[in-house]
């Protein structure tokens, strides 16, 4: 057997290496759609969790907003119950659930009870007044 001469030899190896780059393109080429698509699905992904968060400190924000306008509405309820000379305040819980008040307590008249429920009905953000305030 005669052994190849180098131009066949060039031949050969520049025969194998348009064949490699050939497939070396088409791995590209499969190594570039398949970058494409996790690129998308990070994308996506991505979005939907900036999308649950923000959905998540919104709801956060609202709960947060009615606990703290309940904490000023009783708070108010307390202050003007403290102002009322005719009261004693101290005998008197106030507990406020999404601007329903409840009053609870001893006094020692209707008269006292009946003050402390239309006080706490002239609060602003008041819904609704709950008197189980017992007299003594």
């Amino acid at each position: 057997m005669k052994a190849p001469t180098t131009a066949t030899l060039v031949i050969v190896a520049m025969l194998t290496t348009g064949g490699l780059a050939a497939c070396s393109e088409q791995q590209q080429e499969e190594t570039r759609d398949k970058a494409r698509s996790s690129l998308e699905q990070a994308t996506e992904a991505t979005k939907q969790a900036v999308n649950d968060a923000a959905d998540y400190a919104k709801d956060a924000s609202e709960r947060a907003g009615d606990f703290l306008s309940d904490s000023a509405i009783t708070a108010r309820v307390k202050t003007a119950l403290f102002e009322a000379d005719q009261l004693n305040a101290g005998q008197i819980n106030v507990e406020t659930i999404n601007g329903h008040v409840v009053l609870s307590g001893l006094v020692k008249t209707d008269a006292e009870a009946d003050l402390a429920e239309q006080l706490a009905e002239g609060i602003e953000g008041v819904k609704s007044v709950e008197n189980d305030i017992e007299v003594e």
